[in-house]
């Protein structure tokens, strides 16, 4: 008998081991079918991280941490750039109560990129925004690319997750140029972020767009994504969209798929993607020149957008170096939101009683004219009533917000980045004098 409890011990030892080694095989659980594989992130070269900080507001953002990302060069037209349309019109209009860092992604090995993120770091009480300097090395299919800046950023462009810690990246650009104060409705419905296009078929097969993104995913292009700023992006959809390209076009290593791809659009790819592959995760709001019926019957079989996907929604950007129109969009945009918070400006008056219609447009000028106000899209013929709405609910939202201390529209904040431009020999166009 007093052999039972030394079976008894073993037999627990022995239970005790099979669960340490099934805990310790058990594989990672995928929501998602496809892509199966999942790339972990290597460790950010950053000088700090872009989680969720005491300033953000994570009931706001459904408990997500969030960055605005831009990927650059320190060259001094993007420097320029970046100064005197994204961060004087940031500083106005972006809460870091959404996202309290703002992410540069830049070349490792150039001095100059290190010297722009020693220098910007220096400056971000000035400014009023904090920023994330992450640094990417030069990969070594580089050697080959042609021009290697541009190939560059575009390589860049599928590898954001492997930078960015948070959980949406706002993927944007040096030259986009905040139009309203940001609300979290213009990010999220629900748990699901806001996706608008507008397409005109005709230019994403002349610049062969098409052509890529079918060779990328296998899947023909729904909609043409390279029409708006920021593009929220769950992080975890670049990684996604890497794994399905490899499996899809059958390589091991991703710069195997990347040379074979010509006149590619990132933004395209990683989108179509989405709404391909991750579909509920985003909430799409598409727009196009034709009729839904007539837009439908040019998509592949079994592709039909629904008219739940088709509703107009606003821009929060315009895309500055492809803007031509006047008033100039900062100028709008700061006086009709300065009417619907409080007392106008002096210098505002001649906004009164305009409805700003900026926020259905994004870029305008002689070869490309693409807007949400051009016969047959969002707000065209009786469609104008619907936009008025949607124009008029998000300043409604913008004043609750500014109520509760998100922004304060002080345009000192403006001139603020503007004297520190100045300081590094870079003047910023005059938009307009202070009261």
């Amino acid at each position: 008998m007093a052999r039972y409890p030394t079976v008894v011990k073993a037999l627990i030892c022995f239970c005790t081991i099979s669960l340490l080694l099934y805990l310790t095989l058990l594989p990672g659980f995928s929501k998602y079918d496809e892509p199966q594989q999942n790339i972990p992130s290597p460790k950010r070269q950053a000088d700090h991280t872009a989680d969720a900080r005491p300033e953000t507001d994570l009931s706001a953002t459904h408990g997500y941490s969030l960055t605005l990302t831009i990927r650059m060069a320190a060259i001094p037209k993007l420097v320029q750039r970046l100064y005197c349309i994204f961060i004087r019109s940031a500083t106005l209009f972006w809460s870091p109560k959404l996202g309290p860092t703002i992410s540069l992604i830049l070349d490792k090995e150039s001095a100059r990129d290190h010297r722009f993120a020693r220098k910007l770091r220096q400056k971000e009480k000035e400014l009023g925004l904090k920023f994330d300097f992450l640094y990417e090395p030069l990969p070594d299919t580089a050697s080959g690319w042609k021009p290697q800046g541009y190939q560059r950023q575009l390589w860049s462009s599928f590898f954001m997750d492997l930078s960015v810690n948070a959980s949406i990246i706002g993927w944007t650009d040096s030259d986009a140029v905040f139009t309203t104060p940001v609300t979290p409705e213009n990010i999220f419905n629900g748990h699901r972020l806001r996706v608008l296009t507008f397409t005109d078929m005709k230019r994403m097969h002349k610049l062969r767009w098409y052509d890529s993104t079918l060779k990328a995913i296998g899947k023909a292009m729904v909609s043409d994504f390279m029409t708006y700023f920021p593009t929220f992006v769950w992080r975890d959809t670049f990684t996604n969209c890497r794994n399905h390209i490899m499996k899809h076009m059958n390589v091991s290593h991703f710069e195997d798929a990347f040379l074979q791809l010509a006149h590619l659009s990132p933004v395209n790819i990683i989108m179509n993607y989405a709404y391909y592959f991750e579909h509920d995760r985003y909430d799409w709001h598409l727009d196009f020149k034709k009729t839904l019926k007539n837009y439908n019957a040019k998509l592949p079989p079994g592709v039909n957008i629904k008219p739940s996907e088709n509703k107009p929604d606003l821009h929060v950007t315009i895309h500055e170096s492809y803007y031509t129109k006047m008033p100039y969009p900062l100028l709008q945009g700061y006086c009709v939101a300065k009417r619907y918070v409080g007392t106008l400006p002096t210098s505002c008056q001649k906004f009164e009683n305009v409805t700003n219609f900026q926020l259905f447009e994004f870029i305008s000028c002689k070869k490309a004219v693409k807007a949400h106000l051009s016969p047959g899209t969002w707000c065209s013929g009786n469609g104008r009533r619907e936009c008025i709405r949607r124009i008029e609910a998000h300043y409604k939202n913008v004043k609750k917000y500014y109520n509760l201390g998100w922004y304060d529209l002080d345009l000192r904040r403006m001139t603020a980045v503007e004297k520190v431009a100045r300081r590094e020999n870079i003047t910023c166009p005059n938009i307009f004098q202070l009261d």
